[in-house]
């Protein structure tokens, strides 16, 4: 019996996982979104491209990034820098924003 188990289930159980990783617990799904800032708060934001409003929480990155000559860099930023009006791209997992990134050089 422990022999069938090695040699049929446990590999027929890291295939599954490899052609269906839909069932897969540990996969995210995440999705990045651009747009520009209609409104914000300390735990909501909401952008001209999407209908639904997405929650800040505390692990929510913020990032921003600049342009310096023709290159565009990325430096760690605070929620109070956003402004109505700014481009933004979310990192959103289901509602809830895992990442807000400030492209201060679309400005």
């Amino acid at each position: 019996m422990q022999r069938i188990l090695k040699i049929v289930i446990i590999p027929l159980l890291i295939l599954t996982f490899i052609f269906m990783p839909e069932i897969s617990l540990c996969q995210s799904h995440h999705v990045y979104l651009n747009g520009k800032v209609i409104n914000f708060s300390d735990t909501t934001i909401k952008i001209d491209t999407a209908k639904e409003v997405f929650y800040i929480v505390k692990t929510t990155k913020v990032l921003k990034h600049t342009k310096v000559g023709s290159s565009i860099y990325e430096k760690k930023a605070q929620l109070k820098e956003l402004k109505i009006g700014d481009s933004v791209t979310l990192k959103i997992n289901g509602n809830i924003v895992d990442e807000v990134i400030i492209e201060e050089y679309k400005r």
